[in-house]
C-alpha cells in the first residue's frame, strides 16, 4: 500500500507538468496562429492599399527592425527562454524592467531619428523606411518579449489577451487601410503607440518593475552575451536582410515590394515556426541535461525532422498555386509574381530546420563555430546578392538567401554532430 501511494504521488506531479507543457505550448501556438494570421492579413491591406514605394518600405523597414531587433533575441530572449522557471520566479521584476528600458531606447531613438529627418529634409522613401524601421521595432521587441516572459512566467492565458490586443488594433487598422480612411503613415503611429500600451499592460500582470535590478540585469546580459548577440545579428542578416537592402538600392521600388509581397506569403509558417519552438525551448532545459550528449541530438534533430515535415506541406501546397496565391493576395499589382515566390520555398525549409539546431549551439555555447559558419552564410549571400540581383532582380536576391541558409544550416549539423560526445 505504502509502495503503491508513493506511485501515485510520484505520478501527480508528472501528470502535472505533462499538463502544464501541454497547455503551455498549445497557448504559444495559438498566440503565434493570432499574430502570424494578422501581420499576414496586415501585410496583404498594405500591398493592396498603398502604392508600390510605401509598401517597399515596409518591408525594408520590417528587415531593419528585426536585424536591430535581433540583437534582443540572442542577448535577452534566448538566456530568457533557457532559464529555471525558479529562477524566472525570482527575477519577473527585473526582466520586466530590462524590457521597459529596452523600449524606452528604442523610442528615443526614433523621435531623434524623426526629428533629424526633418533636418535633413531627407527624401519621402528615405522618410517612409524610417518610419518603418522604428515601428517594427517597437512591435517585434514588445512580442518577442512578452511572449517568451509570459510563457516562463506561467501565464498562458494572458499570452492570448496579448495575442488578441494585437490582433484587433492590426486588422482594424487594416480594415481603414483598405477603405482608404488612413494614410499609411497614420497606420504606423497608430500601430506603434498600441504596442507601447501593451507593454504598459505587462505591469498589471508582473507588477511593478525593478528598475534598479533591471539595469544591472540588462548589463550583465550585455557583458554576458552582448558581443556574440552582435554577432549573431550581423552574420544572419547578411543571408536574411542584406539581400533586399541591396535590392532596394538597386532596383526600382517594385522589385523590393514584390520580393517583401511574396515573403509575407510565406509568414504564416515562419511564425508557427516559432511558436512551436518557442515552447520547445522553454522545456529544453529539462529534455536536454546533458547537451553534449547523444540523447540530447537524438532530441534536437527529431524537432528538426518535424519541423521539416510541417515546412514541407505548407511549402508543396504553396508551390502547386504560386501564380494563383499571389493573384489572390494581391489582385493584379504584381502579376507574374509567381517565380519569386516557388524561389522562397527551400528558403522557409531552411529555415525550419535551423530553430532546434540553434537550441543545441546555445545550450552547449558552442557560439564561437556557429557564428564563423553563419559569417561565411553572409559573405555568400552577399558576394551572389549583387550579380543575382542586377541580372534576376527580385528571385536573384531571393536565391542568394537561400545560398546562405543552405551553407549555414548544413555546416551548423555537421559542426554538431562532430562535437557529440
Amino acid at each position: 500500500m505504502t509502495i503503491a501511494a508513493q506511485d501515485v504521488s510520484i505520478a501527480a506531479p508528472q501528470d502535472a507538468r505533462r499538463s502544464r507543457l501541454s497547455l503551455t505550448k498549445l497557448a504559444a501556438i495559438s498566440d503565434q496562429v493570432v499574430v502570424s494570421m494578422t501581420n499576414f492579413v496586415l501585410t496583404l491591406a498594405i500591398g493592396r492599399s498603398f502604392a508600390a514605394e510605401e509598401f517597399a518600405s515596409f518591408g525594408i523597414g520590417l528587415s531593419i527592425g528585426l536585424m536591430v531587433q535581433g540583437l534582443q533575441r540572442h542577448a535577452v530572449t534566448i538566456p530568457l527562454t533557457l532559464q529555471s522557471d525558479r529562477r524566472i520566479a525570482r527575477r519577473h521584476r527585473a526582466l520586466l524592467a530590462e524590457q521597459y528600458i529596452l523600449l524606452l531606447v528604442v523610442a528615443l531613438l526614433g523621435l531623434a531619428a524623426a526629428s533629424a529627418t526633418l533636418l535633413m529634409q531627407l527624401p519621402h522613401y528615405g522618410t517612409l523606411i524610417l518610419l518603418s524601421s522604428v515601428v517594427s521595432l517597437v512591435v517585434y521587441l514588445q512580442l518577442e518579449f512578452s511572449r517568451a516572459y509570459l510563457i516562463k512566467s506561467g501565464k498562458s492565458g494572458f499570452l492570448l489577451i496579448s495575442a488578441a490586443w494585437y490582433g484587433l488594433v492590426s486588422l482594424s487598422l487594416a480594415a481603414a487601410a483598405l477603405q482608404h480612411l488612413i494614410s499609411y503613415e497614420t497606420l504606423l503611429a497608430v500601430l506603434g503607440g498600441a504596442m507601447l500600451l501593451h507593454a504598459i499592460a505587462l505591469v498589471k500582470v508582473a507588477g511593478r518593475p525593478a528598475w534598479k535590478h533591471g539595469r544591472r540585469l540588462l548589463r550583465h546580459d550585455l557583458i554576458r552575451y552582448g558581443a556574440w548577440s552582435a554577432a549573431a545579428t550581423l552574420t544572419y542578416s547578411g543571408y536574411n536582410h542584406l539581400p533586399l537592402l541591396l535590392l532596394g538600392a538597386m532596383a526600382a521600388p517594385v522589385h523590393a515590394a514584390i520580393f517583401v509581397a511574396t515573403r509575407s506569403l510565406m509568414q504564416p509558417l515562419q511564425i508557427i515556426m516559432r511558436g512551436l519552438d518557442l515552447a520547445d525551448k522553454s522545456v529544453f532545459t529539462r529534455i536536454a541535461k546533458h547537451p553534449a550528449s547523444r540523447d540530447a541530438l537524438a532530441v534536437t534533430l527529431s524537432c528538426a525532422v518535424f519541423y521539416a515535415v510541417i515546412s514541407l506541406v505548407y511549402c508543396i501546397s504553396a508551390g502547386l498555386f504560386a501564380d494563383q496565391l499571389v493573384s489572390l493576395a494581391y489582385g493584379v499589382r504584381f502579376t507574374d509574381a509567381g517565380g519569386a515566390l516557388l524561389a522562397w520555398l527551400p528558403v522557409y525549409v531552411l529555415m525550419g530546420l535551423s530553430l532546434p539546431l540553434e537550441s543545441l549551439v546555445y545550450a552547449r555555447e558552442d557560439f564561437r563555430h556557429y557564428f564563423k559558419l553563419r559569417a561565411a552564410a553572409s559573405v555568400l549571400a552577399f558576394g551572389l546578392s549583387v550579380p543575382l540581383a542586377m541580372f534576376y532582380a527580385e528571385t536573384g536576391a531571393i536565391a542568394a538567401c537561400a545560398a546562405g541558409w543552405l551553407l549555414a544550416v548544413v555546416g551548423t549539423t555537421i559542426r554538431l554532430v562532430r562535437s557529440t560526445r
